[in-house]
């Protein structure tokens, strides 16, 4: 099972729309795929049809307190399906969070092997899937020190506007310090540009980010436009893929679900050199 973490402190990057619709797009590829909410805010669950109000009692953090006071874990708990849009839509496998994870948070700074609780609890799911896309919290701490511990791989998605980077040498020190001490396979696979505009702002931050971190880090060639289908499909907790196909936004993320497969363009290498880039 590859594991990957879509992760970014910064809010309002489009980190959760990305980890839904990237878990919907590998399944409709007939990827097994498992997607763990692991934001004390729970909008990756509302996304797949629990409503705020349903105070469920399996979630992330029932998990998390097992593994931390050693008792066994039965399979496939904890685990649910989202909600249909149609008949015809696919569903996919995730396990939910609340706002109890936020206080187990403050727990774990007394427990033993607290940076790897989250890994623990998906090596039970390891040979049931695919793919696991974990929905990051927008914080550093012991939650993301989790997800980073269990991921092979992160994603960080990133707004084309001002202060985009804002954040980004904090996120990138957390990875270094989990690469160096507890997960050394850990490689950041790219950043994703979202809610890209055709105006001279959104491009020239786009072009900045590219130019600030092409030659270290991949940056993703597919950008995720700013779409209003994509506020309509949250508002009908809906992959913007399967509410609004033909949009540009989904289209998008088709097309980045193929270049994490590996089979889609190659990664856009910024040139430095201002001729080169005119040619």
């Amino acid at each position: 099972m590859k594991t990957i973490a879509i992760a970014n402190q910064k809010g309002g990057t489009g980190k959760t729309t990305t980890a839904y619709n990237l878990g919907i797009a590998l399944t409709q590829q007939g990827y097994r795929v498992l997607m763990v909410d692991f934001d004390p805010q729970g909008n990756l669950s509302c996304y797949c049809g629990i409503p705020p109000e349903q105070d469920l009692e399996q979630t992330i953090t029932e998990l998390l307190m097992k593994v931390a006071y050693e008792k066994p874990l039965s399979n496939r708990e904890c685990v649910y399906q989202s909600k249909r849009t149609d008949d015809s839509a696919p569903q996919v496998d995730f396990i939910p969070s609340n706002l109890r994870l936020a206080s187990f948070e403050l727990a774990m700074g007394t427990m033993m092997c607290r940076e790897v609780l989250l890994k623990t609890c998906l090596e039970q799911y390891s040979s049931q899937y695919d793919y696991c896309i974990i929905d990051c919290s927008p914080s550093v701490g012991l939650l993301l020190t989790n997800a980073l511990s269990a991921a092979n791989e992160v994603i960080i998605p990133m707004q084309a506007q001002p202060f985009s980077v804002v954040g980004m040498s904090q996120l990138t020190n957390s990875i270094s310090s989990v690469q160096r001490k507890i997960n050394p396979g850990l490689h950041i696979r790219g950043v994703l540009l979202t809610m890209t505009q055709h105006t001279k702002v959104s491009e020239h931050y786009a072009h900045d980010v590219r130019a600030k971190y092409g030659r270290t880090l991949r940056v993703f060639t597919t950008e995720i436009p700013y779409n209003v289908k994509v506020q309509e499909s949250q508002a009908f907790a809906a992959p913007t893929i399967l509410y609004e196909p033909k949009s540009s936004s989904a289209r998008a993320y088709v097309e980045f679900t193929q270049e994490v497969l590996g089979h889609g363009r190659e990664e856009q290498v910024y040139e430095r050199d201002e001729d080169a880039r005119d040619r």
